[in-house]
């Protein structure tokens, strides 16, 4: 058998093996196996497999039109979106911390309110696992790195002084989510007009002039 034989004869196998290579890889079980795999460890798969009560999609409705500027956190950051939802119209109160980190704990201060240090407390646990605690003033002394307005990323914190203050003491706190968007626990005033959480943006008048500095939780 000369040589251009053999070389013929091992071309059409090597070209029946990639044949049979290329139809097993690309069969509809095998593709349909690898986009499983892509999706399972995406956020969109995260998001259909949780639960969505109809109580937050409820919620979600009555609160559309403040909801707005965040709904693409439904598909990017799920979680964290419905962490948010799950909170509205949530009193504004000093929470009582024992059993913190408890369900019982959870259910219970959602009925009888929360403050602003103690949702982004709370928000920062359970969305970032950070851990912080004290007053708005004493999260950013002694648990942040102080940051400008302009190097703000999601989960850091946002911090404000009284309205009309000319002194710059921290009295009020949020967490920062996207493109000058923060959610943060309003006034006891707004929460008994059904407001409960607010999101607002850095660049409204008030926000902007009350606006003292952001914080970055320490690692």
């Amino acid at each position: 058998m000369t040589r251009m034989k053999l070389f013929k004869i091992r071309f059409y196998i090597m070209g029946i093996l990639y044949v049979l290579i290329f139809v097993s890889c690309n069969s509809p079980k095998n593709q349909e196996k690898k986009l499983r795999s892509k999706l399972e460890g995406s956020e969109y798969m995260k998001s259909q497999d949780a639960q969505v009560s109809q109580e937050l999609l409820e919620l979600e409705l009555e609160y559309s039109k403040m909801l707005a500027p965040i709904t693409v956190l439904k598909t990017t950051h799920s979680r964290t979106y419905w962490f948010i939802v799950s909170w509205l119209k949530t009193a504004y109160r000093t929470p009582d911390w024992s059993g913190y980190y408890s369900d019982e704990w959870m259910k219970r201060t959602k009925q009888k309110g929360i403050d602003c240090s103690g949702f982004s407390r709370v928000m920062l646990s359970q969305i970032y696992s950070k851990e912080v605690a004290g007053s708005s003033q004493g999260v950013l002394d002694h648990y942040c790195i102080p940051i400008g307005m302009s190097s703000l990323q999601m989960g850091d914190l946002v911090f404000f002084k009284a309205p009309n203050s000319k002194k710059e003491r921290i009295v009020h706190v949020g967490v920062y989510l996207m493109d000058t968007y923060f959610v943060h626990a309003t006034s006891t005033k707004s929460a008994a007009i059904g407001l409960g959480l607010s999101v607002n943006s850095l660049e409204e008048n008030n926000w902007a002039v009350e606006f003292v500095s952001g914080g970055r939780v320490k690692d």
